[in-house]
């Protein structure tokens, strides 16, 4: 039940929502010590103590393999879902990563990159995969899609005014 060594963290974003509370009680409640817990998952007890503490967050994988070992559903591991998540919070909270879900749907990574992204739509038929592996109702769904391309609509439009914003005047007076 150990992380892989050599695990690109780079590439694995942290669960958000996390609860440091939840964490904390469930390991209690199976009576684990923080190294007991690290050991079994592969990390340093420090790192299982920042958790606890709320100085950061598992990455999906572990939080996936958190849930596995101390034997809880995802949800008591993570504050509630806030009605501003978007579609990669919802896969983070899964406890997925982008590979295990384009795994499931049978496409490439960049398909499910590009949708968390807003860079590109839903296809058709993924909303009843997703609302299954994201373990969260069709709506709940499809306000994260809005929120998710919302955001890339923000973005998009933050880079339209910058491009488009004039450039500062040469200061062409002499002293």
């Amino acid at each position: 039940m150990s992380l892989a060594s050599g695990w690109d963290t780079d590439r694995v974003k942290s669960v958000q929502d996390f609860s440091p509370s939840g964490l904390r009680a469930a390991r209690d409640d199976r009576g684990m010590s923080q190294d007991d817990l690290a050991k079994a998952i592969g990390v340093t007890p420090n790192t299982v103590g920042r958790w606890e503490r709320g100085k950061g967050a598992p990455s999906s994988r572990a939080f996936g393999v958190l849930v596995e070992l101390l034997g809880v559903s995802p949800s008591r591991l993570l504050a509630p879902l806030s009605p501003d998540a978007d579609l990669a919070t919802l896969r983070t909270r899964a406890g997925l990563r982008q590979e295990d879900v384009a795994h499931r749907l049978a496409v490439q990574r960049s398909d499910i990159s590009e949708m968390e992204l807003g860079t590109s739509p839903m296809k058709e038929g993924w909303a009843v995969a997703l609302h299954e592996l994201y373990g969260v109702p069709l709506d709940r769904l499809a306000r994260a899609r809005e929120v998710t391309e919302a955001q890339w609509q923000a973005r998009l439009g933050a880079k339209k005014v910058h491009r488009m914003s004039p450039a500062p005047p040469n200061d062409t007076s002499s002293s």
